[in-house]
């Protein structure tokens, strides 16, 4: 039996998949970066291979031999010193690399996981996309970078005839993080930290089982130069934190801020962390992106065509919190206050 190849396998959705596809029998090639903390897959049987999907030579390397390839490694950030460098080029020129090497080993199909930010976003919650819609002016390196990395995906499989299917992933949230990334870093400061205030705007919530699901199912079932939304409940940023809230005893923020307040407080922490060179707590970038902004969409068509399935937004963020305690990313006196609601995490799905 030929390996599959996972890329970025100890990253969050990564190392699930793993999980996934160890779990089914399959044969699993874990690629990771030589600097990346292996914990994500310690006991897991896989193999695991070192390199940079910016270097051709390390992807070839890691896809030669494979029948299957599923894409996860991505510049995951929504901030950095060198953002082209380190969250740009990671997504497109990685992408590039890996398709490259698929196309040449000759590898059945790829499965790349894009995002539901190259979906888009408006700025009613009554709107409601599909895979119809394509964002026209992303704001973050983060996104802008997904965007061109979808299109070349599909624009290298259709050249080299390898099938190449897109999953969209809403907010992802879930267990089995191993570092903070950025959606459920978004938990984590409000636990440690609380929040003062909310803004309007939101998205689907999605937990990273159903993603790697997802993924599985994508690369099965799904057609070659399609792409399909996996994505869960749509929540507003509000309801997020009312639900973080009703899992930790702590006060949901109740202060309505405006946009232009929210850009404005950005605007100074932008500035002193260019001044001392540390990651602010928000820039206009992330307000422009998601402040009084809707990612809302639905996963009709991975639930007709694929079979997929979601856990509802309040078993999701209860999922998240649980990790986030046993897993100590929450400071001492949070731990307990938020260790009196704990239970066994559930499977509890909807649709």
């Amino acid at each position: 039996m030929k390996p599959t190849l996972v890329t970025g396998a100890n990253g969050h959705v990564g190392n699930n998949l793993c999980r996934l596809l160890v779990a089914r029998g399959a044969r699993v090639r874990a690629m990771i970066r030589a600097s990346a903390d292996p914990a994500a897959l310690a006991g897991l049987d896989v193999e695991i291979v070192h390199g940079d999907i910016r270097d051709a030579a390390a992807t070839a390397r890691a896809v030669a031999g494979c029948e299957r390839v599923y894409h996860t490694a991505a510049g995951f950030l929504m901030w950095a010193r060198d953002p082209e460098r380190d969250i740009v080029a990671s997504s497109v020129e990685g992408t590039r690399n890996v398709l490259d090497a698929a196309v040449r080993a000759g590898v059945e199909k790829v499965l790349y996981v894009s995002s539901g930010g190259t979906i888009g976003f408006t700025d009613s919650p009554d709107v409601i996309l599909d895979e119809t819609h394509d964002t026209r002016a992303p704001h973050t390196h983060y996104f802008r970078g997904k965007v061109a990395a979808e299109k070349e995906a599909f624009a290298i499989g259709a050249r080299g005839k390898v099938p190449v299917v897109a999953i969209n992933p809403g907010f992802i949230l879930g267990p089995r993080f191993f570092k903070l990334s950025e959606s459920v870093r978004q938990v984590a400061d409000f636990v440690n930290r609380g929040m003062p205030f909310y803004f309007d705007g939101g998205f689907p919530v999605v937990d990273v089982e159903d993603v790697a699901q997802g993924a599985v199912l994508g690369l099965e079932k799904g057609r070659a130069g399609e792409r399909y939304i996996v994505a869960g409940e749509n929540v507003t940023v509000k309801q997020l934190y009312d639900l973080i809230a009703e899992f930790t005893g702590m006060r949901a923020p109740r202060l309505r801020a405006p946009v232009p307040v929210v850009r404005a407080i950005a605007t100074v922490l932008e500035v002193g962390g260019k001044l001392t060179g540390t990651r602010p707590l928000m820039d206009r970038n992330l307000v422009d992106e998601f402040a009084g902004r809707y990612g809302f969409m639905h996963s009709a068509k991975a639930e007709r065509e694929l079979g997929y399935t979601w856990r509802p937004a309040r078993e999701v963020v209860r999922r998240t919190v649980a990790w986030l305690v046993d897993r100590g990313f929450v400071s001492e006196r949070r731990r307990y206050e938020c260790c009196s609601w704990r239970r066994p995490l559930t499977t509890e799905r909807s649709h």
